[in-house]
């Protein structure tokens, strides 16, 4: 099962032998995700890139809504650092200012505790709106991006980034060569998301 999960978490890009075992395995997934780290590093002109925190929200008409989070770190995806925050402060649909909710939890310095690793990239599911609502609550030193369904091209909808200037304040769309793990990533706090949900 934690194959087929990871196998479509990670576009399907490990290549397997016929007697391949758990150690090779979980050693091919791991370079794998070091190098989409790489990547991404260089592509977003960062000085370091060790952990990326994604974020999702999940409710039902504004009820019993929740915010998910993921993380990938140093090449790994680190399960145990999932988190799920109750959404305690709206009872009507505003993605924005739930996301917003969750992420001024998250960053509260009063939860630095709680939350002692600080993400170079933040990457959250929306576009324009949300980031200018939830660009306020990000330390500035955080590279904040925003992924959305653009438009579909055949059987397939082709995912837009979005990029906050954190100095400006400017949202601008942009294009990312290295972003299988963004989408991933998104896909992963989706899924996680739902499923506490359910």
């Amino acid at each position: 099962r934690d194959k087929i999960n990871d196998l479509k978490y990670l576009s399907q890009k490990i290549d397997f032998e016929y007697e391949e075992t758990p150690d090779s395995y979980i050693q091919k997934r791991k370079e794998l995700l070091q190098s989409n780290f790489k990547e991404l590093k260089i592509e977003l002109g960062l000085k370091a890139l060790n952990r990326i925190e994604c974020y999702d929200v999940s409710n039902i008409q504004g009820k019993e809504a929740y915010a998910s989070l993921v993380v990938a770190e140093e090449g790994e995806i680190k399960r145990s650092e999932y988190r799920i925050f109750k959404i305690k402060t709206l009872n009507k649909s505003n993605d924005m200012h739930m996301l917003k909710e969750a992420l001024e939890r998250r960053f509260n310095p009063k939860n630095i505790i709680k939350y002692p690793s600080i993400p170079e990239v933040v990457l959250i599911d929306g576009g324009k709106p949300q980031l200018s609502v939830v660009q306020k609550v990000i330390p500035k030193e955080i590279c904040l991006l925003g992924i959305t369904e653009g438009e579909k091209k055949g059987s397939r909808i082709l995912d837009e980034f979005w990029y906050v200037d954190r100095e400006s304040r400017k949202i601008s769309r942009i294009d990312i060569e290295n972003k299988s793990l963004l989408i991933d990533l998104r896909d992963e706090a989706h899924r996680f998301a739902i499923l506490h949900h359910r």
